[in-house]
């Protein structure tokens, strides 16, 4: 199964798009900033595979990583 990690700023478009692929049957996370999704991207690492296989990303949105 592909493994989808989804950034979007816009807490609606986030759920809304989030809805959409899961429903389509990727297996989906999704964070609303840059530094969720990079924790979430770290945690998975530490883990024997890494979580998503490719990563949408909100171009307009502000990119602050705080870890």
């Amino acid at each position: 199964m592909k493994k989808i990690l989804l950034v979007e700023d816009d807490a609606l478009l986030n759920k809304t798009l989030t809805y959409n692929l899961i429903s389509e049957g990727y297996d989906t996370v999704s964070a609303l900033n840059a530094g969720t999704a990079a924790q979430l991207q770290l945690f998975f690492s530490s883990k024997v595979f890494r979580y998503s296989n490719i990563c949408l990303l909100s171009c307009t949105m502000p990119f602050s990583v705080h870890i």
